[in-house]
């Protein structure tokens, strides 16, 4: 392996904000890593700017264009050509804290040979919000990545450094049509095997855009992903009744909302069990759809 962390960025029409990124990663305390960049299909000019940022040789740039698939897809992508100990995700509207790199690099000295252990979340900093943003309880907290926001109901989008042998081991489920799937399906089945090495390292800056993915929440392809998001975590069995309960439920609800909103049905592709439990949790979720569906657009 010639870099030990991969920076990922995975991106669509953003070459206006790559500039930004670009100078932040140039300026890290520790340059022992590769940015590697999935072009999911833009149409903007963003392989010239990367072409560009080649040219001048400040940092190992990886660049690969594909077909418009959604980010679950370029980030599969993503960990297939990634060489590296570490898998950093940044997005393209996103930037580090300057010892950012040096952090998590340190932190692989207690991460690197514990297999009980999946990788790093640090701390974000949100700068055009105000978004509540908890601190860990304790530094270097060994901790289930679900029981973060489930259990401990620490709050706030944190930034996630994974080992890239394991990550690869959890790849998002695609399918022909579906733009997205949210990084649960992927991020909380990691979490049933492995738990994370949680720091209170302010590691990242976060700056939400207009044209970022959930803008639309009832946009029909949004929709379309959540049902695909939630029939994979019941199949999966991502929260088991005993430790979640409450979630445990809820997807079945969450399921058939998006489901009826979406017109994409996963009801004959259930087990039976699950089929039962879809019918009993049914009448609350059309309970639901009929408060929203007028909501829905292409």
């Amino acid at each position: 392996m010639n870099n030990f962390i991969t920076i990922f960025t995975p991106t669509y029409n953003r070459a206006h904000l790559l500039d930004r990124l670009y100078q932040n990663l140039c300026e890290q305390d520790y340059q022992n890593f590769e940015w590697l960049i999935i072009d999911d299909g833009s149409t903007d000019n963003t392989k010239e700017v990367v072409e560009g940022y080649k040219k001048e040789g400040q940092l190992n740039i990886q660049y690969f264009y594909k077909k418009n698939g959604g980010k679950h897809t370029a980030i599969n992508l993503g960990l297939q050509k990634a060489n590296s100990e570490i898998f950093f995700l940044l997005d393209s509207d996103d930037f580090l804290e300057k010892s950012a790199t040096r952090i998590v690099a340190e932190k692989w000295g207690i991460i690197g040979n514990d297999e009980q252990l999946s990788g790093i979340v640090g701390l974000s900093k949100f700068l055009n919000r105000e978004v509540r943003t908890d601190a860990f309880p304790e530094n270097d907290w060994v901790v289930s990545f679900t029981d973060i926001y489930f259990k401990h109901k620490i709050l706030g989008d944190k930034p996630v450094a994974f080992k890239t042998s394991v990550l690869k081991k959890f790849p998002f489920p695609e399918k022909e049509g579906v733009k997205f799937v949210f990084e649960a399906v992927s991020w909380h089945q990691m979490a049933k095997y492995y738990n994370v090495l949680a720091v209170n390292d302010l590691l990242q800056y976060k700056e939400y855009v207009e044209d970022g993915i959930t803008r639309n929440t009832y946009q029909k392809n949004y929709l379309r992903g959540l049902a695909f998001s939630y029939f994979h975590l019941i199949k999966n069995k991502t929260y088991p009744l005993l430790k979640y309960p409450h979630h445990f439920f809820w997807n079945y609800i969450h399921l058939a909302i998006n489901s009826l909103l979406s017109g994409e049905s996963y009801f004959n592709q259930l087990s039976l069990i699950d089929k039962m439990l879809y019918i009993v949790m049914y009448p609350r979720a059309y309970y639901i759809f009929l408060k929203l569906k007028d909501k829905v657009h292409d």
